[in-house]
């Protein structure tokens, strides 16, 4: 019988299928979680948020801020209480930068 004919789903004999336990618990397992915007940032972008870029340390999430009003405060009152730049701590590695070029 010609592979794409009409008549051939009409020839062919249909054998039962029987699932074995295991096949039937995957099939009814939960779909795979999404993942969390952390795992997303270090998936797309390389970027580790459980890791201090300061020391190297072990961070944690204590909050997801999702709230545009909290987050509008929150960095209002950021911005307010930020140190001079001069000031700002630096990478390890990176000392200040202000003397760099001076005359000796």
């Amino acid at each position: 019988m010609v592979p794409g004919s009409a008549n051939r789903s009409r020839n062919k004999s249909k054998k039962p299928t029987v699932q074995t336990a295991t096949e039937t618990a995957v099939d009814q397992a939960l779909p795979c979680s999404p993942l969390t915007w952390a795992e997303r940032l270090k998936r797309v972008f390389d970027i580790d948020i459980s890791v201090c870029p300061l020391c190297g340390g072990t961070l944690r999430v204590i909050a997801d801020v999702t709230d545009p009003d909290a987050i509008q405060t929150i960095l209002a009152h950021l911005k307010q209480r930020a140190p001079p730049d001069a000031v700002r701590r630096q990478r390890p590695g990176q000392g200040p930068q202000n003397n760099l070029f001076t005359a000796i």
